[in-house]
């Protein structure tokens, strides 16, 4: 920070700033991996480094321009939606140096009303303006993640292309049924002894060549997958058995008994999202020296959240979606 400063310093005599201030792009904390934590009378973003120098920069904003679950993690965003707020007295963002490191479980520091007396702040930089930006992005879109847990890949659902197999508006790489007839693709994928599978090693029990996970027909006796289920229980087709055989009819080309239906399998996935935090115009003061240091814009890290249960609904299941009238659509998203 100090050597950083000193160069800052002879750059700003040499662009003649009219009002002495220190005009900075770079800072040690950019691009940073945040923490969260939230107090009684406010929640902090920070990050923490104690390797050469003992130092943290934090964002401090109050409880009323945040919203968090009833377990305390960020609420589910909606992509592309952006949460923003000014800082001054209330909302400040904050860089100090330390005599010596942080003590363990920095959330106590950071969000106490009274913060711990150790360790003693050496030097202080507090916001005297600026605007933070705080935007959600998934981070699940990698080509080897596996977002609806099929084991297969993005990649290999085709995620760029947005392959939809049952076009029912959720690609496959979202979708837990890619072939829409009620039996999940992780299921139509096991393969036991004796299983007939295609040249991929997929489990293709009419042998047409199309693996039962996009195969709407499994065992082609022109008999949907999907009406092969019992009235009893539509959601699990594997215990719809009339012979009572242990093998499900829509397995066996020889059972055709037929249930026409308009059920669908819940399809509901778990999604990894971070915030992404900004802060435009941001300029800095030290309250000792009267120095000020200002960043055109600032981006200081990333904030990960995993584990989100994301509903998703099939377009042609009418029914989908009531008991959740705010859930996001997923399947307007960018994977750029």
């Amino acid at each position: 920070m100090r050597r950083l400063l000193s160069g800052f310093f002879l750059l700003g005599l040499l662009s003649a700033c009219d009002d002495g201030d220190i005009i900075v792009t770079t800072f040690d904390f950019e691009n940073s991996n945040l923490q969260f934590c939230d107090g009684t009378s406010k929640n902090v973003f920070y990050a923490v480094n104690d390797n050469d120098v003992f130092e943290s920069f934090s964002v401090e904003f109050s409880n009323s321009d945040f919203s968090l679950n009833e377990n305390g993690s960020i609420r589910e965003p909606g992509i592309g939606d952006t949460i923003s707020f000014d800082l001054n007295n209330s909302n400040r963002a904050v860089y100090r140096i330390y005599d010596t490191d942080l003590p363990s479980g920095n959330d106590t520091y950071f969000c106490s009303v009274v913060p711990p007396s150790s360790p003693t702040v050496i030097e202080e930089w507090v916001s005297t303006g600026g605007k933070v930006v705080l935007y959600p992005e998934y981070n699940d879109l990698a080509g080897d993640s596996d977002i609806d847990g099929d084991d297969l890949s993005n990649l290999e659902e085709n995620f760029l292309e947005e392959q939809d197999t049952d076009g029912d508006g959720i690609p496959d790489y979202l979708d837990i049924d890619d072939d829409g007839d009620n039996v999940p693709t992780e299921d139509e994928r096991i393969v036991n002894v004796g299983d007939n599978v295609n040249e991929d090693g997929e489990l293709d029990t009419d042998e047409d060549g199309i693996p039962n996970y996009l195969d709407e027909d499994d065992d082609n006796d022109r008999v949907l997958t999907r009406f092969e289920v019992s009235s009893e229980d539509p959601d699990n087709p594997s215990g719809f058995s009339s012979v009572g055989d242990g093998t499900a009819n829509y397995l066996n080309d020889e059972q055709t008994a037929e249930f026409i239906h308009d059920e669908y399998i819940p399809h509901n996935i778990t999604r990894n999202y971070r915030y992404v935090l900004r802060i435009d115009d941001l300029s800095m003061g030290n309250p000792d020296n009267g120095e000020t240091i200002r960043f055109q814009n600032y981006n200081l890290g990333t904030y990960a959240q995993g584990g989100i249960t994301i509903p998703l609904c099939p377009s042609q299941d009418t029914d989908c979606g009531d008991d959740n009238p705010d859930a996001p659509d997923e399947t307007d998203e960018d994977t750029n």
